[in-house]
């Protein structure tokens, strides 16, 4: 399993520090152009259009599963599912 965080509104300086003040490891892709937000939001968009949002591409490379609220627990129970190949 991979992840990726991918910034797409703001500046990257203002990504980079919210990446050291959180102490974040992971890979933080800079969007430019927001391309990738635009495809992907064309094929589920929030209504609110809240950030951050989290999406689990599937193995298959379509979006298995899309969300705005934090919740781990679901969250958790879609990627394992993924990984298990259900």
């Amino acid at each position: 399993m991979v992840v990726w965080a991918i910034a797409s509104a703001d500046p990257l300086p203002q990504v980079e520090q919210f990446r050291d003040a959180l102490g974040l490891e992971l890979p933080i892709l800079y969007d430019v152009g927001g391309v990738v937000h635009q495809d992907y939001s064309q094929t589920s968009a929030f209504p609110t259009a809240a950030y951050p949002q989290q999406w689990v591409i599937g193995t298959d490379g379509n979006i298995a599963w899309s969300n705005n609220e934090y919740d781990l627990g679901e969250l958790r129970a879609v990627i394992e599912a993924e990984l298990a190949g259900e």
